[in-house]
Protein backbone atom coordinates (compact mmCIF):
# COMPACT_ATOMS: atom_id res chain seq x y z
CA UNK A 1 0.00 0.00 0.00
CA UNK A 2 2.84 2.36 0.89
CA UNK A 3 4.52 1.58 -2.44
CA UNK A 4 1.35 2.45 -4.35
CA UNK A 5 1.03 5.77 -2.55
CA UNK A 6 4.63 6.60 -3.34
CA UNK A 7 4.11 5.91 -7.04
CA UNK A 8 0.99 8.07 -7.16
CA UNK A 9 2.79 10.90 -5.41
CA UNK A 10 5.72 10.67 -7.86
CA UNK A 11 3.35 10.73 -10.87
CA UNK A 12 1.56 13.82 -9.54
CA UNK A 13 4.86 15.61 -8.97
CA UNK A 14 6.07 14.71 -12.56
CA UNK A 15 2.80 15.92 -14.09
CA UNK A 16 3.04 19.22 -12.26
CA UNK A 17 6.64 19.73 -13.36
CA UNK A 18 5.75 18.87 -16.97
CA UNK A 19 2.92 21.37 -16.99
CA UNK A 20 5.22 24.01 -15.58
CA UNK A 21 7.88 23.21 -18.21
CA UNK A 22 5.38 23.37 -21.04
CA UNK A 23 4.13 26.71 -19.82
CA UNK A 24 7.67 28.01 -19.69
CA UNK A 25 8.36 26.76 -23.25
CA UNK A 26 5.23 28.39 -24.59
CA UNK A 27 6.19 31.64 -22.93
CA UNK A 28 9.73 31.50 -24.39
CA UNK A 29 8.36 30.53 -27.81
CA UNK A 30 6.00 33.49 -27.75
CA UNK A 31 8.89 35.82 -26.90
CA UNK A 32 11.03 34.36 -29.72
CA UNK A 33 8.18 34.74 -32.20
CA UNK A 34 7.71 38.38 -31.17
CA UNK A 35 11.45 38.94 -31.62
CA UNK A 36 11.17 37.51 -35.13
CA UNK A 37 8.36 39.92 -35.98
CA UNK A 38 10.45 42.82 -34.66
CA UNK A 39 13.39 41.74 -36.84
CA UNK A 40 11.05 41.58 -39.86
CA UNK A 41 10.06 45.20 -39.30
CA UNK A 42 13.75 46.12 -39.36
CA UNK A 43 14.16 44.02 -42.54
CA UNK A 44 16.75 41.88 -40.77
CA UNK A 45 15.39 38.70 -42.30
CA UNK A 46 18.30 36.43 -41.29
CA UNK A 47 17.80 37.32 -37.63
CA UNK A 48 14.03 36.89 -37.98
CA UNK A 49 14.50 33.36 -39.33
CA UNK A 50 16.68 32.44 -36.31
CA UNK A 51 13.98 33.71 -33.91
CA UNK A 52 11.20 31.81 -35.71
CA UNK A 53 13.30 28.61 -35.68
CA UNK A 54 13.79 28.95 -31.93
CA UNK A 55 10.08 29.55 -31.41
CA UNK A 56 9.25 26.44 -33.46
CA UNK A 57 11.70 24.28 -31.49
CA UNK A 58 10.19 25.41 -28.18
CA UNK A 59 6.56 25.13 -29.24
CA UNK A 60 6.03 23.79 -32.80
CA UNK A 61 3.41 25.82 -34.70
CA UNK A 62 2.74 26.25 -38.42
CA UNK A 63 2.75 30.07 -38.13
CA UNK A 64 6.52 29.97 -37.56
CA UNK A 65 6.97 27.78 -40.68
CA UNK A 66 4.98 30.25 -42.78
CA UNK A 67 7.01 33.23 -41.59
CA UNK A 68 10.29 31.41 -42.27
CA UNK A 69 9.15 30.71 -45.85
CA UNK A 70 8.22 34.37 -46.33
CA UNK A 71 11.61 35.58 -45.08
CA UNK A 72 13.56 33.23 -47.37
CA UNK A 73 11.49 34.57 -50.29
CA UNK A 74 12.40 38.13 -49.29
CA UNK A 75 16.07 37.09 -49.31
CA UNK A 76 15.74 35.75 -52.85
CA UNK A 77 16.46 32.16 -51.71
CA UNK A 78 13.42 30.72 -53.43
CA UNK A 79 14.31 27.03 -53.14
CA UNK A 80 14.73 27.35 -49.34
CA UNK A 81 11.48 29.29 -49.19
CA UNK A 82 9.66 26.48 -51.03
CA UNK A 83 10.97 23.85 -48.56
CA UNK A 84 9.48 25.70 -45.57
CA UNK A 85 6.18 26.35 -47.35
CA UNK A 86 5.94 22.60 -48.08
CA UNK A 87 6.40 21.88 -44.36
CA UNK A 88 3.74 24.47 -43.62
CA UNK A 89 1.26 22.70 -45.95
CA UNK A 90 1.91 19.36 -44.15
CA UNK A 91 1.42 20.77 -40.63
CA UNK A 92 -1.19 23.50 -41.11
CA UNK A 93 -4.90 22.68 -40.76
CA UNK A 94 -7.06 22.89 -43.88
CA UNK A 95 -7.89 26.53 -44.70
CA UNK A 96 -8.22 29.00 -47.55
CA UNK A 97 -4.66 30.09 -46.70
CA UNK A 98 -3.36 26.72 -47.94
CA UNK A 99 -4.54 27.44 -51.50
CA UNK A 100 -2.66 30.75 -51.52
CA UNK A 101 0.53 29.05 -50.31
CA UNK A 102 0.26 26.36 -52.99
CA UNK A 103 -0.03 29.06 -55.70
CA UNK A 104 2.96 30.83 -54.17
CA UNK A 105 4.96 27.57 -54.37
CA UNK A 106 4.33 27.34 -58.12
CA UNK A 107 5.31 30.98 -58.57
CA UNK A 108 8.56 30.41 -56.66
CA UNK A 109 9.45 27.49 -58.91
CA UNK A 110 8.89 29.55 -62.07
CA UNK A 111 10.78 32.66 -60.96
CA UNK A 112 12.86 34.13 -63.86
CA UNK A 113 16.61 33.44 -63.93
CA UNK A 114 19.60 34.13 -66.15
CA UNK A 115 20.22 31.60 -68.92
CA UNK A 116 23.76 31.52 -70.30
CA UNK A 117 24.56 29.74 -73.58
CA UNK A 118 28.08 29.33 -75.00
CA UNK A 119 29.31 27.58 -78.12
CA UNK A 120 32.61 26.60 -79.66
CA UNK A 121 33.14 28.44 -81.93
CA UNK A 122 31.20 31.51 -80.80
CA UNK A 123 28.76 33.40 -83.02
CA UNK A 124 26.03 30.73 -83.20
CA UNK A 125 22.37 31.78 -83.34
CA UNK A 126 20.40 30.90 -80.18
CA UNK A 127 16.76 29.76 -80.21
CA UNK A 128 14.71 29.37 -77.01
CA UNK A 129 11.51 27.35 -77.44
CA UNK A 130 11.82 27.88 -81.20
CA UNK A 131 12.17 31.68 -80.99
CA UNK A 132 15.38 33.43 -82.10
CA UNK A 133 16.84 35.14 -79.04
CA UNK A 134 20.39 36.27 -79.93
CA UNK A 135 23.84 34.88 -80.63
CA UNK A 136 26.59 33.34 -78.54
CA UNK A 137 28.02 34.21 -76.13
CA UNK A 138 24.42 34.60 -74.90
CA UNK A 139 23.14 35.64 -71.47
CA UNK A 140 19.56 36.67 -70.77
CA UNK A 141 16.95 36.45 -67.99
CA UNK A 142 14.11 34.09 -68.99
CA UNK A 143 10.96 32.74 -67.34
CA UNK A 144 11.40 29.61 -65.27
CA UNK A 145 10.32 26.15 -66.33
CA UNK A 146 11.46 23.65 -68.95
CA UNK A 147 13.09 25.34 -71.95
CA UNK A 148 14.28 23.91 -75.26
CA UNK A 149 17.57 25.56 -76.25
CA UNK A 150 18.94 25.21 -79.79
CA UNK A 151 22.03 26.70 -81.47
CA UNK A 152 22.84 27.00 -85.17
CA UNK A 153 26.08 27.88 -86.96
CA UNK A 154 27.23 27.25 -90.53
CA UNK A 155 24.57 24.61 -91.13
CA UNK A 156 25.28 22.79 -87.84
CA UNK A 157 22.59 22.52 -85.14
CA UNK A 158 22.46 21.19 -81.61
CA UNK A 159 19.59 21.14 -79.10
CA UNK A 160 18.98 20.25 -75.49
CA UNK A 161 16.41 20.73 -72.73
CA UNK A 162 17.20 22.83 -69.68
CA UNK A 163 15.11 23.39 -66.56
CA UNK A 164 15.16 26.78 -64.84
CA UNK A 165 13.83 26.75 -61.28
CA UNK A 166 13.62 29.05 -58.27
CA UNK A 167 15.41 31.96 -59.97
CA UNK A 168 18.70 30.03 -60.03
CA UNK A 169 21.05 30.87 -62.99
CA UNK A 170 21.36 28.08 -65.54
CA UNK A 171 24.39 27.50 -67.77
CA UNK A 172 24.12 24.30 -69.80
CA UNK A 173 27.38 22.70 -70.97
CA UNK A 174 29.06 24.46 -73.89
CA UNK A 175 27.71 23.37 -77.28
CA UNK A 176 30.51 22.06 -79.52
CA UNK A 177 29.70 22.76 -83.19
CA UNK A 178 31.90 21.11 -85.79
CA UNK A 179 31.67 23.73 -88.51
CA UNK A 180 32.80 22.45 -91.89
CA UNK A 181 32.81 24.52 -95.05
CA UNK A 182 31.95 22.27 -98.04
CA UNK A 183 34.81 23.82 -100.02
CA UNK A 184 37.38 24.80 -97.40
CA UNK A 185 36.82 21.91 -95.01
CA UNK A 186 37.22 22.49 -91.24
CA UNK A 187 37.37 26.14 -90.18
CA UNK A 188 38.24 28.37 -87.25
CA UNK A 189 37.32 31.93 -86.32
CA UNK A 190 39.57 34.94 -86.54
CA UNK A 191 38.31 37.81 -84.36
CA UNK A 192 39.95 41.19 -85.02
CA UNK A 193 39.32 44.03 -82.58
CA UNK A 194 41.04 47.19 -81.44
CA UNK A 195 40.90 50.86 -82.44
CA UNK A 196 40.01 53.02 -84.22
CA UNK A 197 36.63 51.46 -85.00
CA UNK A 198 36.03 51.07 -88.74
CA UNK A 199 39.68 50.48 -89.66
CA UNK A 200 39.97 48.22 -92.73
CA UNK A 201 40.88 44.56 -92.11
CA UNK A 202 42.77 42.46 -94.67
CA UNK A 203 43.43 38.73 -94.30
CA UNK A 204 45.95 37.23 -96.69
CA UNK A 205 45.82 40.46 -98.79
CA UNK A 206 42.04 40.25 -99.15
CA UNK A 207 39.78 42.96 -97.62
CA UNK A 208 37.32 41.14 -95.34
CA UNK A 209 35.67 43.99 -93.41
CA UNK A 210 36.44 46.52 -90.71
CA UNK A 211 37.11 46.55 -86.95
CA UNK A 212 35.47 44.80 -85.14
CA UNK A 213 35.40 41.75 -87.44
CA UNK A 214 34.78 37.99 -87.14
CA UNK A 215 35.95 35.89 -90.08
CA UNK A 216 35.72 32.14 -90.68
CA UNK A 217 39.07 30.95 -92.11
CA UNK A 218 40.89 27.70 -92.75
CA UNK A 219 43.14 26.45 -89.94
CA UNK A 220 46.76 27.55 -90.05
CA UNK A 221 48.75 30.82 -90.26
CA UNK A 222 47.18 33.92 -91.80
CA UNK A 223 48.65 37.34 -92.58
CA UNK A 224 46.59 40.18 -91.10
CA UNK A 225 46.77 43.87 -91.93
CA UNK A 226 44.68 46.63 -90.35
CA UNK A 227 44.83 50.12 -91.84
CA UNK A 228 43.10 53.49 -91.88
CA UNK A 229 43.89 56.82 -93.48
CA UNK A 230 45.97 58.96 -91.16
CA UNK A 231 47.21 55.97 -89.07
CA UNK A 232 50.26 53.73 -89.18
CA UNK A 233 49.13 50.30 -90.50
CA UNK A 234 49.23 47.27 -88.18
CA UNK A 235 50.49 43.93 -89.54
CA UNK A 236 50.84 40.54 -87.87
CA UNK A 237 50.42 36.79 -88.39
CA UNK A 238 47.90 34.66 -86.47
CA UNK A 239 47.71 30.87 -86.29
CA UNK A 240 44.06 29.70 -86.28
CA UNK A 241 42.99 26.30 -84.88
CA UNK A 242 39.99 24.18 -85.91
CA UNK A 243 36.74 25.21 -84.16
CA UNK A 244 38.60 27.77 -82.06
CA UNK A 245 38.42 31.57 -81.93
CA UNK A 246 41.77 33.34 -82.31
CA UNK A 247 41.67 36.97 -81.10
CA UNK A 248 43.85 39.69 -82.64
CA UNK A 249 43.92 43.19 -81.15
CA UNK A 250 45.12 46.04 -83.40
CA UNK A 251 45.54 49.50 -81.91
CA UNK A 252 46.58 51.94 -84.64
CA UNK A 253 48.52 55.10 -83.84
CA UNK A 254 48.07 58.32 -85.77
CA UNK A 255 50.77 59.15 -88.31
CA UNK A 256 51.81 58.30 -91.84
CA UNK A 257 52.90 54.90 -93.08
CA UNK A 258 56.65 54.47 -92.64
CA UNK A 259 58.52 54.67 -95.94
CA UNK A 260 62.07 54.55 -97.20
CA UNK A 261 63.56 58.03 -96.93
CA UNK A 262 66.99 59.49 -97.40
CA UNK A 263 68.65 61.76 -94.83
CA UNK A 264 67.16 65.23 -94.82
CA UNK A 265 63.88 64.21 -96.50
CA UNK A 266 60.40 63.69 -95.07
CA UNK A 267 57.75 61.26 -96.29
CA UNK A 268 54.40 63.03 -96.87
CA UNK A 269 51.14 61.87 -98.38
CA UNK A 270 50.80 63.43 -101.81
CA UNK A 271 48.15 62.89 -104.44
CA UNK A 272 46.78 64.17 -107.71
CA UNK A 273 43.44 65.89 -107.39
CA UNK A 274 40.48 66.34 -109.76
CA UNK A 275 37.16 67.93 -108.90
CA UNK A 276 34.00 69.70 -110.01
CA UNK A 277 32.20 72.53 -108.23
CA UNK A 278 29.16 74.73 -108.64
CA UNK A 279 27.40 77.58 -106.89
CA UNK A 280 26.25 81.21 -107.19
CA UNK A 281 27.72 84.67 -107.28
CA UNK A 282 25.61 86.21 -104.51
CA UNK A 283 26.44 89.74 -105.72
CA UNK A 284 24.24 89.26 -108.80
CA UNK A 285 22.71 85.75 -108.51
CA UNK A 286 24.50 84.35 -111.59
CA UNK A 287 25.75 80.72 -111.61
CA UNK A 288 29.30 79.47 -111.14
CA UNK A 289 30.72 76.20 -112.50
CA UNK A 290 34.39 75.28 -112.21
CA UNK A 291 36.65 72.27 -112.85
CA UNK A 292 39.45 71.68 -110.35
CA UNK A 293 42.87 70.10 -111.12
CA UNK A 294 45.80 70.07 -108.75
CA UNK A 295 47.99 68.43 -106.17
CA UNK A 296 47.18 67.72 -102.51
CA UNK A 297 49.79 67.06 -99.83
CA UNK A 298 48.37 66.40 -96.38
CA UNK A 299 46.68 69.60 -95.17
CA UNK A 300 47.74 71.62 -98.26
CA UNK A 301 46.59 71.68 -101.84
CA UNK A 302 47.50 73.70 -104.92
CA UNK A 303 44.99 73.76 -107.75
CA UNK A 304 44.00 75.33 -111.05
CA UNK A 305 40.27 76.00 -111.46
CA UNK A 306 38.63 76.94 -114.74
CA UNK A 307 35.11 77.35 -116.00
CA UNK A 308 32.34 79.97 -115.86
CA UNK A 309 31.89 82.48 -113.04
CA UNK A 310 29.15 85.11 -113.20
CA UNK A 311 29.01 84.89 -116.99
CA UNK A 312 32.77 85.21 -117.43
CA UNK A 313 35.34 82.62 -118.45
CA UNK A 314 37.39 82.19 -115.28
CA UNK A 315 40.83 80.80 -114.40
CA UNK A 316 41.97 80.50 -110.76
CA UNK A 317 45.36 79.61 -109.31
CA UNK A 318 44.55 78.75 -105.72
CA UNK A 319 46.49 77.63 -102.63
CA UNK A 320 44.40 76.13 -99.75
CA UNK A 321 45.35 75.12 -96.22
CA UNK A 322 43.23 72.93 -93.85
CA UNK A 323 43.82 73.69 -90.17
CA UNK A 324 43.69 70.04 -89.06
CA UNK A 325 44.63 66.73 -90.68
CA UNK A 326 41.28 65.11 -89.76
CA UNK A 327 38.17 64.14 -91.71
CA UNK A 328 36.35 67.45 -91.18
CA UNK A 329 38.42 70.61 -90.95
CA UNK A 330 37.99 74.34 -91.67
CA UNK A 331 40.32 75.73 -94.33
CA UNK A 332 41.38 79.01 -95.93
CA UNK A 333 42.81 79.76 -99.34
CA UNK A 334 44.39 82.58 -101.36
CA UNK A 335 45.22 82.89 -105.01
CA UNK A 336 45.14 84.72 -108.31
CA UNK A 337 42.03 85.15 -110.46
CA UNK A 338 41.90 85.77 -114.21
CA UNK A 339 38.66 86.31 -116.13
CA UNK A 340 37.78 86.91 -119.80
CA UNK A 341 34.56 88.27 -121.29
CA UNK A 342 34.14 85.98 -124.31
CA UNK A 343 30.51 86.72 -125.16
CA UNK A 344 31.24 90.23 -126.43
CA UNK A 345 32.84 91.22 -129.73
CA UNK A 346 35.03 93.60 -127.80
CA UNK A 347 36.31 90.96 -125.36
CA UNK A 348 38.34 92.17 -122.43
CA UNK A 349 40.08 90.53 -119.50
CA UNK A 350 40.80 91.24 -115.88
CA UNK A 351 43.01 89.82 -113.21
CA UNK A 352 43.21 90.14 -109.47
CA UNK A 353 43.28 88.36 -106.15
CA UNK A 354 40.89 86.06 -104.33
CA UNK A 355 40.42 84.70 -100.84
CA UNK A 356 38.25 81.75 -99.80
CA UNK A 357 37.27 79.93 -96.61
CA UNK A 358 35.14 76.92 -95.85
CA UNK A 359 34.93 73.33 -94.62
CA UNK A 360 36.85 70.35 -96.05
CA UNK A 361 35.15 67.02 -95.40
CA UNK A 362 36.88 63.76 -96.43
CA UNK A 363 33.86 61.56 -97.13
CA UNK A 364 35.90 58.39 -97.72
CA UNK A 365 39.56 57.69 -97.05
CA UNK A 366 41.68 54.81 -98.32
CA UNK A 367 45.35 54.17 -98.90
CA UNK A 368 45.06 54.90 -102.60
CA UNK A 369 42.56 57.75 -102.68
CA UNK A 370 40.29 60.19 -100.88
CA UNK A 371 36.85 61.53 -101.84
CA UNK A 372 36.29 65.05 -100.49
CA UNK A 373 33.44 67.55 -100.24
CA UNK A 374 34.31 71.28 -100.04
CA UNK A 375 31.82 73.91 -98.87
CA UNK A 376 33.24 77.33 -99.72
CA UNK A 377 32.56 81.06 -99.67
CA UNK A 378 34.94 83.80 -100.77
CA UNK A 379 35.71 87.12 -102.34
CA UNK A 380 37.26 87.80 -105.78
CA UNK A 381 38.20 91.12 -107.27
CA UNK A 382 39.91 91.57 -110.60
CA UNK A 383 38.98 95.04 -111.80
CA UNK A 384 35.98 96.08 -113.89
CA UNK A 385 35.46 94.37 -117.29
CA UNK A 386 34.57 96.48 -120.31
CA UNK A 387 31.79 94.69 -122.15
CA UNK A 388 30.96 97.46 -124.67
CA UNK A 389 31.29 101.18 -125.11
CA UNK A 390 28.28 101.67 -122.87
CA UNK A 391 28.54 98.69 -120.45
CA UNK A 392 31.08 97.75 -117.80
CA UNK A 393 30.81 94.67 -115.56
CA UNK A 394 31.77 94.90 -111.93
CA UNK A 395 35.03 93.23 -111.05
CA UNK A 396 33.64 91.94 -107.73
CA UNK A 397 32.50 88.30 -107.47
CA UNK A 398 31.26 86.81 -104.18
CA UNK A 399 31.12 83.03 -104.76
CA UNK A 400 29.26 80.55 -102.55
CA UNK A 401 29.77 77.03 -103.85
CA UNK A 402 30.26 73.33 -103.19
CA UNK A 403 32.86 71.09 -104.82
CA UNK A 404 33.45 67.36 -104.98
CA UNK A 405 37.07 66.25 -105.36
CA UNK A 406 38.93 62.98 -105.64
CA UNK A 407 42.62 62.72 -104.74
CA UNK A 408 44.61 59.74 -105.96
CA UNK A 409 48.06 58.96 -104.57
CA UNK A 410 50.25 57.25 -102.01
CA UNK A 411 53.03 58.24 -99.63
CA UNK A 412 55.91 59.70 -101.65
CA UNK A 413 59.17 61.39 -100.83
Amino acid sequence: MRVLCSLITLALITLALTRTSHADDRKAASAAFAAGEAADKKKDYRAAIEHYLKAYELAPHHFALYNIGIDYERLGEYRQSAEWFNRYIVEAPASAELDRVQKLLLDLKLRPAKLTVTTKPAGARVFIDGQYSGSTPFSKVVRGGSRRVAVELAGQRDERDVVIEYGEPEAPPTFILRTVDPVKGPTGTLEVGGAPEGAQVEVDEQVVGSIPAKIEVTPGPHAIKVSKYGYVPFETTANVSINQTTPVMAYLVQGEAPGVTTPGTTAITIGYMVGLGGGLDISNGEPIGLFDLGVRAGQFDLSVRFGKASGLTSYDFLFRFAFFNVRVSPYVGVGLSYVVETDSSSASAGKGFEGVAGIRWDLARAETGTATLLLEAGLRYHGDIVVSATETRSGLIIPVMASVQYTYGRARK
